[in-house]
């Protein structure tokens, strides 16, 4: 389980964070080498807006290199236009000069923790991708046919088509 929201560390002011949930069988190696690395690992950042018949969806991809031939990823969709939360995550991300990572096991313990600089590249990616989404959302908007829910269970249908293809 993978989520993206903004927090406060410390009084220092609000930052959007990664949040990583490696439960189960299939994330036992990457647990093993997330509790005795010393490290930090490196991260591979994709965002894109899915333009969904009801509204935008950003999809946020995060590529942990745990081992060199399979790398676990975690993906977070948002839809800036359902709540403040998820349009503050983004927005966060387009201004903060930092990205936290935390990662835990299943009862939700942190197994270990890296922080990734941003660059002007792509704090203005994110700003980017933002602004295509609040674009997109308002076009729908006029057209009357605007909703977030129906945007979201249309993309997170692809996940379950998948899902049940590879089994």
């Amino acid at each position: 389980m993978t989520t993206c929201v903004p927090v406060e560390f410390d009084e220092a002011g609000w930052e959007t964070a990664v949040f990583f949930e490696l439960g189960g069988k299939q994330c036992e190696q990457d647990r093993e080498i997330l509790k005795t690395t010393k490290t930090t690992l490196p991260v591979a950042l994709e965002a894109d807006v899915i333009e969904c018949p009801s509204a935008a969806v950003v999809m946020l991809r995060f590529e942990i290199l745990t081992q060199e031939s399979n790398p676990f990823a975690g993906e977070v969709l948002l839809t800036p236009g359902i709540g403040s939360v998820q349009f503050e995550a983004l927005q966060r991300l387009a201004k903060q000069d930092i990205l936290r990572f935390f990662f835990s096991d299943a009862g939700y313990n942190i197994i270990h923790s890296q922080q990734l600089s941003l660059n002007d590249q792509e704090r203005q990616g994110y700003q980017g991708i933002l602004d295509d989404a609040v674009k997109y959302d308002a076009m729908v908007r006029l057209t009357g046919r605007y909703d977030a829910k129906a945007a979201l269970k249309e993309v997170t249908g692809h996940y379950a088509t998948h899902v049940e293809k590879a089994q």
